[in-house]
């Protein structure tokens, strides 16, 4: 029995060996086939990338880089290529065309001869420095400053009278009723007794306020100050704010001396725009203080497009109803003196039935001042971490409101 087990393993191992030996050489011939097949997709490799190379340096030299020699086209070629497969967008600047993109010959030559090669599609449309287009050639240079005409600064603020809020709302006492004298005959008479009223105005406090945004990038490369950029036209803003709530807004939010005058001046029939006031209408503006004291420390306020039209006029000799400045005296109009804010109603809202001048003293006009102008930047929040976000914000807490309306007069246009 011994003899027959022995002989069985022997069958059995020469039988393993056997398909071992043929399992061999069928993987030594896959071998072979995959390197023949590698050598031979490697040799067409090569001989695309020559073709291609071929067309593309051509078209490359011929229309763009004519100076350069084919090495170097290739090898700018070869960075492209890559730029646009990486989607590196420094390095299509740098190796494209002048720092431009593909003609719409080049981008055809990518497809031709069945290599069906298309850039990039997050590239975009490409644009051409070009009458055609208006494009302009990349990179481009920017100066360290924003060109802009700067908002004009405050006329009104020092002129109106200023008072200090230590809370929302302040009460400001203003005479009512005066008091007159009598004389009696006999000298045993009574006395008369006076006794003067009061009325008070209300200075309510509103926050008015302005913010953006940037992104710590922005301000990090950035050639322009931004801070110093929003800071500045901030101010402006709140400067040209300042006069527009003083003269002429009317409950936005609160009513300027324009539209509070106690007294109103409508011009004649037919004079239906800016254009149409006479220098008597000024004169019987002036009338309707009907005092001397009213008048005292009056100006006239108004636009500058409205100033212009005024300093126009002459009178029946020719000349010039205006008095120019003369040596250290400003010039004035009918003998007051003028302050010129933008906040007042321009010329671009000339109509029918508008107020456009105002006359008074500007003292009687009162500004609660709760909280100044402040600026503050806020780079310490949530969406500074998680946004990159800086936020630049101006803010201001204030009130106005006529102080005397009978000691204003407001010149309107005809209503027809």
């Amino acid at each position: 029995m011994a003899d027959v087990t022995a002989i069985k393993d022997q069958d059995t191992l020469k039988t393993f060996l056997v398909d071992e030996q043929k399992a061999r050489i069928e993987a030594e011939k896959k071998a072979d086939l995959a390197a023949a097949k590698l050598v031979e997709m490697e040799k067409q490799a090569k001989e695309d990338r020559d073709k291609l190379a071929e067309v593309m340096s051509k078209n490359w030299t011929n229309k763009y880089n004519s100076n350069d020699t084919k090495e170097e086209t290739l090898y700018n070629m070869g960075k492209f290529i890559k730029a646009m497969v990486t989607h590196n967008g420094e390095d299509l600047e740098k190796y494209g065309v002048g720092g431009g993109k593909l003609s719409g010959d080049q981008e055809k030559s990518f497809g031709s001869g069945g290599y069906n090669i298309t850039k990039a599609p997050t590239l975009g449309t490409p644009l051409y420095s070009d009458a055609t287009t208006g494009s302009y050639l990349v990179p481009v240079e920017y100066a360290a400053e924003v060109l802009r005409i700067g908002a004009q600064v405050s006329q009104m603020r020092g002129k109106v009278r200023e008072v200090p809020m230590s809370g929302i709302t302040k009460y400001v006492p203003i005479a009512g009723t005066g008091v007159s004298m009598s004389y009696q005959t006999l000298q045993s008479s009574a006395k008369s007794q006076v006794n003067p009223t009061f009325d008070r105005v209300t200075l309510t406090s509103q926050t008015g306020a302005m913010w953006t945004s940037i992104v710590d990038e922005l301000q990090e490369d950035s050639l322009v100050n931004l801070a110093a950029y929003y800071s500045e036209i901030f101010g402006e803003q709140e400067g040209y704010d300042f006069d527009y709530q003083c003269t002429s807004s009317n409950a936005d939010p609160f009513t300027g001396l324009l539209n509070g005058a106690g007294n109103s001046l409508g011009l004649g029939a037919g004079q239906t725009s800016f254009q149409d006031i006479k220098f008597d209408d000024l004169y019987d503006a002036i009338g309707k203080l009907t005092t001397e004291n009213k008048r005292t420390g009056a100006s006239w306020m108004m636009h500058c497009t409205v100033f212009d039209i005024l300093r126009k006029i002459k009178d029946a000799n020719g000349n010039y109803l205006y008095q120019k400045p003369e040596g250290s005296q400003p010039g004035t109009l009918c003998g007051y003196p003028y302050i010129l804010t933008d906040g007042m109603v321009s010329t671009a809202s000339d109509d029918v039935s508008t107020k456009f001048i105002a006359f008074g003293n500007p003292k009687h006009f009162l500004f609660g001042n709760r909280v100044g102008m402040e600026f503050k930047v806020f780079d310490n929040t949530v969406y500074r971490m998680s946004e990159d976000m800086i936020y630049f914000r101006a803010r201001v807490r204030r009130a106005f409101t006529t102080g005397i309306a009978g000691a204003f007069v407001a010149v309107s246009t005809a209503a027809s």
